[in-house]
């Protein structure tokens, strides 16, 4: 059966609608709760899913089933990988990385900006998004497994006697 016109679009808008909607539940059950907790494997595996969902929806044959199994298998599998990782730490470590210090009490590691190919301009600018002006004000850079970089402030001894 060949649709054409709004019976074709009428298909394809309830066919996207299975698709999100069976994609939104597998997500809740096997994946994570909230956006802001994506990792790199999370993203990976959503952009799969999006791949292998998409001719379900847009293609005038209704081909729900293949997408749909495709999807619930990756969905399954990422979760698998993340009780993996939960288990084993360092199976993640491996595959995903892990953090490192670019800067330690107000000093860069030497040669780690280059090995990571971070300028010097953007290692500032991070710096400054943490309200401090210079490298020496700050205690501890790392640069995280998602590529952010959490920065964290000397403090400095208010009494003039220096660190111990």
């Amino acid at each position: 059966m060949h649709l054409t016109g709004f019976g074709l679009l009428a298909a394809i808008a309830i066919r996207t609608a299975i698709v999100l909607v069976l994609v939104l539940v597998g997500v809740r059950l096997f994946g994570r709760r909230q956006l802001g907790e994506l990792n790199a494997r999370d993203l990976l595996v959503v952009l799969i899913i999006a791949n292998a969902v998409q001719n379900a929806m847009t293609s005038g044959d209704g081909h729900l089933g293949p997408a749909l199994v495709a999807s619930g298998t990756l969905l399954a599998l990422g979760w698998s990988v993340s009780l993996g990782n939960y288990h084993c730490p360092e199976i993640e470590a491996r595959l995903m990385g892990t953090p490192t210090v670019l800067i330690r009490r107000g000093q860069v590691v030497p040669g780690v900006l280059k090995q990571l190919k971070i300028t010097r301009d953007e290692l500032m600018a991070q710096i400054r998004k943490e309200g401090l002006a210079e490298i020496e004000d700050v205690e501890l850079a790392v640069m995280e497994i998602d590529g952010s970089i959490s920065v964290v402030p000397r403090e400095h001894d208010s009494e003039g006697g220096g660190d111990a």
